[in-house]
C-alpha cells in the first residue's frame, strides 16, 4: 500500500470515517434492489441452516447454555438470546449449508459473517429497514476493499478470508446501526482486528460455518465496545505490527484502499455473486455444464462411461474431498456434485444427504470420475475468486461431450433471476417456516426500505 494508506492512522480512519459518514442517498435504486436480494439470499441460507447439526450444537453448548438472557431473535427457532448469541447462531446457519453469497475481491463470502451482526444490532438499536440497508452497503464494502489488500494473499497463506474479514464487516455494520461515530467506529475496526481468524485446513468440517458464526459475534461485540469507549490502536489495519503487516506481509502494497472506498461501491462492481447450488464455489461452472450437456444429450447415468471437470491450475484446493463419507465433505467434492448433477438432474439441499451419498449410482460415477486442470481456463484476472470450468463426459458408445463455462449461474456477468431469488427462499423456508411465513418474510424484505422497525421481518423468521 502506498504511504496514504500506509500513513499512521489513516486506513483504520478513513474507513471509520467513511462507515460513519455514509448517507442512504447514496445508494441507488439498482444498488437497493442488490442490497434486498442479498438480504433475501442470507436470510433463506440462515433458515435452510437451522436444521444443520452443526446449529443444534452451537444452540445446545454455547447460545443457550449461556446465563445471559435477551429478546434477539434466532431465525428458524422459537428461542431467543443475547444479541451476541443471536449473531453466533445466525451466523453459523447462514453459512452451515455453503449456499451463501461470495465476494470475488474478498475471496470469501460477505453477507453470512455481516448480516446476522447487524441484524442482531439492529433489533437492540430499534432500527429501521433503511438503517439495515445502509449498513449493509457499508459492510460489504469495507470487506471488499480490505480484499483487495489482503484477500487473495490471506486466502493463499491459509486463512478463510471469510472469517479473516467478514469480522471487520461485522464490526462496521453493526457501528454503523448503532450510530458510532467517526473516531468509535475505527476503534470498533480496530479491536476486530484483533479477532482475525479462520483457518482453511477446517474447510470441509463444522468449524467452517462456525466461522461465520465466531465473526459475527465478534464484530458486534467489537461495536459494543466501542461505543462503550474502549482504546484501541488508532490503526490496527495498516500501521506497524497491524492486521496488513501481520497477516499479509507479502500483500501488494500499490493497493490505497484508502482512495478505493465507495468509489465505486464493491457492491456495483464487481458485485456479489450468489449461489445456484449448496456447494462450494469452485464446483458450480462444472455443476451448470453437467446439467447442460445431461439435459441437450439426454444422459443417463448408466450411458456415462467417465466423467473429467476441468479447472484453471491452481483453482479448487477447497475440493479436498474425492471420495467424500458426508455430505458436508460433498459440498467440497468435484466427483461428487458431477455425480448427484448426472444421477438426480439437480444439485439443491435434498441432495445433500447421507441417503444419496449412498446411492450405488452416485458412488459409481464417483468412480469414474476425475478433477483435472487446464491452463487454458486461468482467468484473466489472477484475484479472481470465481472458477470457470469445462467438462467432457464420455459415453459408453465410445461419443465424448464436453461443455465449458466461464461464468457460473449467479455471478454479475450471469445473474439469477428474481424469481430464482424468491424460489430460493421458499425452498430454504417451506420445511422450517412454512408457505404463510416464508411469504410473510418474502414481502418484508420486498418492503424492507419502507420499514420503520425489524419487528415484520424477524416476527416472521422465527418459529413458535
Amino acid at each position: 500500500m502506498n504511504s496514504t494508506a500506509d500513513g499512521a492512522g489513516s486506513l483504520t480512519k478513513a474507513i471509520g470515517n467513511f462507515v460513519s459518514r455514509l448517507e442512504f442517498g447514496a445508494l441507488s435504486p439498482t444498488d437497493l434492489n442488490t442490497l434486498k436480494y442479498g438480504i433475501m439470499d442470507c436470510l433463506a441460507c440462515v433458515i435452510a441452516g437451522a436444521t444443520e447439526p452443526v446449529t443444534q450444537m452451537v444452540l445446545d453448548k454455547i447460545v443457550n447454555a449461556s446465563p445471559t438472557g435477551g429478546n434477539a431473535a434466532i431465525f428458524g427457532h422459537s428461542v431467543r438470546s443475547s444479541p451476541l448469541g443471536a449473531a453466533l447462531a445466525n451466523g453459523v446457519m447462514a453459512h452451515a449449508c455453503d449456499f451463501d453469497d461470495v465476494s470475488d475481491p474478498m475471496c470469501g463470502h460477505p453477507t453470512a459473517p455481516a448480516l446476522p451482526a447487524i441484524l442482531a444490532a439492529g433489533e437492540m438499536a430499534a432500527c429501521s429497514g433503511r438503517d439495515v440497508l445502509l449498513a449493509y452497503a457499508a459492510a460489504i464494502e469495507v470487506m471488499g476493499k480490505l480484499g483487495r489488500a489482503a484477500g487473495f494473499e490471506l486466502y493463499k497463506s491459509g486463512w478463510h478470508a471469510t472469517a479473516a474479514l467478514g469480522v471487520f464487516g461485522a464490526a462496521a455494520g453493526a457501528s454503523k446501526i448503532l450510530g458510532l461515530d467517526e473516531e468509535r467506529t475505527a476503534t470498533a475496526i480496530s479491536i476486530a482486528a484483533s479477532r482475525v481468524a479462520g483457518i482453511r485446513s477446517n474447510i470441509g468440517t463444522m468449524v467452517k460455518p462456525m466461522h461465520c458464526g465466531f465473526a459475527a459475534r465478534d464484530g458486534l461485540e467489537a461495536a459494543l465496545l466501542a461505543a462503550a469507549d474502549a482504546t484501541a490502536n488508532s490503526d490496527a489495519l495498516a500501521g506497524s505490527n497491524g492486521f496488513l503487516d501481520t497477516y499479509v506481509p507479502q500483500r501488494d502494497r500499490s493497493v490505497d484502499v484508502v482512495s478505493l472506498l465507495g468509489n465505486p461501491f464493491d457492491l456495483r462492481s464487481p458485485g456479489i455473486v450468489f449461489k445456484k447450488y449448496p456447494s462450494c464455489l469452485d464446483t458450480h461452472s462444472a455443476i451448470d455444464a453437467v446439467l447442460e450437456l445431461r439435459n441437450r444429450h439426454d444422459i443417463r447415468p448408466e450411458d456415462v462411461k467417465s466423467i473429467r471437470c476441468l479447472l484453471a491450475p491452481g483453482v479448487g484446493g477447497d475440493l479436498a474431498y474425492h471420495a467424500p463419507k458426508t455430505p458436508m465433505e460433498g459440498k467440497f467434492s468435484m466427483e461428487f456434485c458431477s455425480a448427484v448433477a448426472l444421477v438426480r438432474g439437480r444439485v439443491s439441499l435434498a441432495e445433500f444427504s447421507q441417503e444419496v451419498l449412498n446411492d450405488p449410482a452416485v458412488r459409481r460415477l464417483i468412480g469414474i470420475s476425475r478433477l483435472d486442470f487446464d491452463p487454458e481456463l486461468t482467468n484473466r484476472d489472477p484475484r479472481s475468486f470465481c472458477a470457470a470450468a469445462r467438462v467432457e463426459i464420455t459415453l459408453e458408445d465410445g461419443q465424448v461431450v464436453k461443455k465449458a463455462v466461464h461464468h457460473m449461474r449467479g455471478h454479475p456477468e450471469n445473474p439469477m433471476a428474481d424469481w430464482e431469488f424468491v424460489e430460493k427462499f421458499r425452498d430454504c423456508g417451506a420445511a422450517v417456516l412454512g408457505p404463510t411465513q416464508t411469504d410473510r418474510a418474502l414481502a418484508a424484505i420486498e418492503q424492507l426500505e419502507e420499514l420503520s422497525d425489524l419487528g415484520p421481518l424477524t416476527t416472521c423468521l422465527v418459529t413458535e
